[in-house]
């Protein structure tokens, strides 16, 4: 994903990673068919290991504010690292691979946030009238919007305030007077 980042999705080519890789193509190409195949391969393995890191931040985190918080500061490690601006070409050139990575994040994301509202509900943090999978829904499209970014000229630190802004916003709104206590007493996670 390195190469991605330095090259662009588009311009990086075999050569570029027979290159860095100090590899010859033949050899390359026993692992790889195509750029396409080592553009799905390399998007697979990062959502697996992203997806690993995030159960980790569920299963380390009891209290539902909490997990909330760490995931949102593992997203934003993620877009400082990756970048945000990795879709638009990923969707135009790769289209296959996108849907797959669209229809894997939003499926783990909403299920990952549905347990943490019912959390949260028997934790008494969150308010108990909520559809927990609606609102799931409703918050992971928000966040895509905001996290890919590719249309909008925001530097990282505006990102960062923008989806800090939006958690907070999502969280007051779905909280209990016990859960706004508790949130309010936490100071944006990870300000630097």
């Amino acid at each position: 994903m390195d190469m991605f980042q330095r090259y662009g999705l588009r311009a990086m080519t075999m050569d570029d990673v027979c290159r860095e890789l100090s590899m010859s193509k033949k050899t390359l190409y026993q692992y790889f068919s195509n750029k396409a195949d080592l553009v799905d391969q390399a998007v697979h393995h990062v959502f697996c290991a992203h997806k690993v890191a995030m159960d980790e931040i569920g299963s380390a985190h009891e209290n539902a504010i909490d997990r909330m918080v760490h995931r949102y500061a593992f997203l934003m490690r993620m877009i400082e690292s990756h970048g945000p601006n990795m879709m638009y070409p990923l969707k135009k050139y790769y289209p296959k691979t996108f849907e797959w990575l669209f229809a894997q994040r939003q499926q783990t994301m909403v299920e990952a946030l549905v347990q943490t509202i019912r959390d949260g509900q028997a934790q008494r943090l969150f308010r108990d009238d909520l559809d927990a999978e609606l609102v799931a829904k409703i918050h992971f499209t928000t966040m895509v919007g905001l996290a890919d970014g590719d249309q909008q000229p925001y530097s990282v630190d505006e990102r960062r305030k923008l989806i800090w802004t939006a958690i907070s916003l999502f969280i007051r709104s779905i909280s209990t007077a016990q859960g706004l206590h508790y949130f309010n007493e936490l100071k944006e996670p990870f300000n630097s």
